[in-house]
């Protein structure tokens, strides 16, 4: 596990680090803001760490530049309901949770806003994360603890980002933001087990990030019972998963 996780982390975190973290040098030094052309790009290079890490593990370990495409669009044939549901369940949930827009995202703009969100903000890191760093785990660990390391290390892998006056992560405490990392590891790692779709996931990421903009989240009744709902709903696939495996293996 070590020879395949170990670099793909040096990858991660290195790009990352000098993007996101001198991009948090230069800010507090008053050189640039987050909004500066400059300050825009290496935020957005700095959020290809997992991007890269995850295609350089592939490649690595024996995998064609050429296959990259079936590796990151390819999916079990009958499962796209499953990424679906999924979307329309955390919608509704913070749809209700919320009822209410965030004024400052026009409607007009939502399209282009959940694009960028799962090609380039959020959503791109999924080779990294569910592709990559999740299986590499759970060859050692189960499924439950591989989530919860990779949540973790993900939220720590935005840390800089509170280090950067502008950027979203510092209107939300880093606990509950590493809360939210780890209940996504086990909705996205759910969903990748299921379908072996990293694109599938790229959405899922990039939906939450749009609703998140979209809707001005309240912490109430609704929200939590959805989350842990979803989190339930994420157990369940998994122990799907687990049984259509062994059914296979012993077929």
């Amino acid at each position: 596990m070590g020879n395949r996780l170990l670099p793909y982390l040096l990858w991660t975190f290195g790009i990352t680090g000098l993007c996101w973290g001198g991009m948090a040098v230069l800010v507090c030094q008053g050189v640039l803001t987050f909004t500066h052309p400059v300050g825009v790009a290496l935020h957005l290079l700095g959020g290809f760490g997992p991007t890269v890490g995850g295609l350089w593990t592939f490649c690595r370990q024996g995998g064609w530049v050429r296959e990259i495409p079936r590796f990151v669009f390819g999916f079990r044939r009958g499962t796209l309901w499953v990424v679906l549901l999924f979307c329309l369940l955390e919608g509704g949930i913070l749809a209700l949770s919320s009822r209410q827009l965030n004024p400052q995202l026009p409607l007009a703009g939502l399209p282009m806003v959940f694009l960028q969100a799962v090609l380039i903000y959020g959503g791109n890191e999924e080779v990294g994360w569910r592709g990559t760093m999740e299986p590499i785990l759970e060859g050692r660990v189960p499924f439950p603890v591989a989530a919860v390391v990779t949540g973790l290390v993900w939220a720590v892998w935005h840390l800089p980002l509170w280090f950067v006056e502008g950027a979203s992560q510092q209107n939300i405490p880093f606990g509950w933001f590493a809360l939210l990392a780890v209940l996504q590891s086990f909705w996205y790692g759910a969903l990748y087990r299921k379908t072996r779709w990293i694109f599938g996931c790229n959405l899922a990421h990039g939906l939450t990030n749009t609703l998140l903009s979209l809707f001005v989240i309240q912490i109430n009744g609704i929200l939590v019972v959805g989350f842990l709902a979803l989190l339930v709903g994420s157990v369940v696939l998994w122990l799907g998963t687990v049984r259509r495996e062994g059914a296979e293996d012993g077929g």
